[in-house]
């Protein structure tokens, strides 16, 4: 089994196991990105002569796309730690593909329109289920954020567990409400037996979407393994 193959089944088994805690719990340990990545890192001790130019760009551009992620609280710290592990692991693949950057930006783009059709669905449930026009009647906000609220958050359903806040009530109104977008406090467990009137957002276990993509870049790799057992 060459160098590369070895690289190829830790990112993929790297992001099927945080994928899977992900979608648990909502929480991976470091650990695994500590364990992966530093195999990753051992790897080069037989593959230095393999790191070129373009390796090195790809490394700084990987770590610049997963501080922004963590930053701009665009996703989790987990997040973070999975793009930077997978830049040691496999930065480059297809001779030019920057696998982590490749894999970051797909399984965003796949969340981001997985998430705006889940809450439409949701928010176009309750127009036809209240027969009001204005779903967010109770928000003193301006029309343009309300029509954002309709594709990024909905009203908390009873089976969801893993969610944030998306509303603030008005300290001198209190049953006046504000959005709250990219909340970083989550919600209790007394909250969610309480509040099924709260509007949210989801936390999308992304990782899960990063094993789902790499699996699909890495698939003529993976049945070529498959064949040779």
């Amino acid at each position: 089994m060459d160098i590369e193959t070895l690289r190829i089944l830790l990112l993929v088994s790297m992001l099927g196991i945080a994928g899977m805690l992900d979608v648990k719990s909502r929480k991976i340990p470091d650990v695994i990105w500590l364990i992966f990545g530093g195999s990753g890192a051992i790897l080069y001790i037989w593959d230095y002569n393999g790191m070129t130019p373009y390796h090195v760009i790809t490394i700084f551009t990987s770590v610049f796309a997963g501080m922004i992620l963590w930053r701009w609280r665009i996703a989790g710290l987990a997040d973070t730690f999975a793009v930077l592990a997978m830049t040691v692991i496999l930065p480059i693949h297809y001779e030019f593909v920057m696998m982590p950057v490749m894999i970051l930006v797909t399984s965003f783009f796949l969340v981001v329109i997985f998430g705006m059709l889940y809450n439409v669905s949701l928010n176009l449930s309750d127009v036809i289920r209240s027969k009001k026009t204005d779903i967010f009647s109770e928000f003193s906000e301006p029309k343009h954020k309300k029509i954002f609220a309709f594709v990024a958050i909905h009203r908390k359903r009873k089976y969801e567990k893993f969610v944030i806040p998306a509303e603030n009530s008005m300290k001198i109104t209190p049953h006046v409400k504000s959005f709250v977008f990219l909340s970083s406090r989550r919600i209790t467990h007394r909250q969610l037996l309480q509040s099924n009137e709260m509007y949210v957002q989801s936390i999308t276990p992304l990782t899960a979407y990063m094993f789902g993509v790499a699996i699909f870049l890495l698939l003529p790799e993976i049945f070529s393994m498959l064949f040779l057992i």
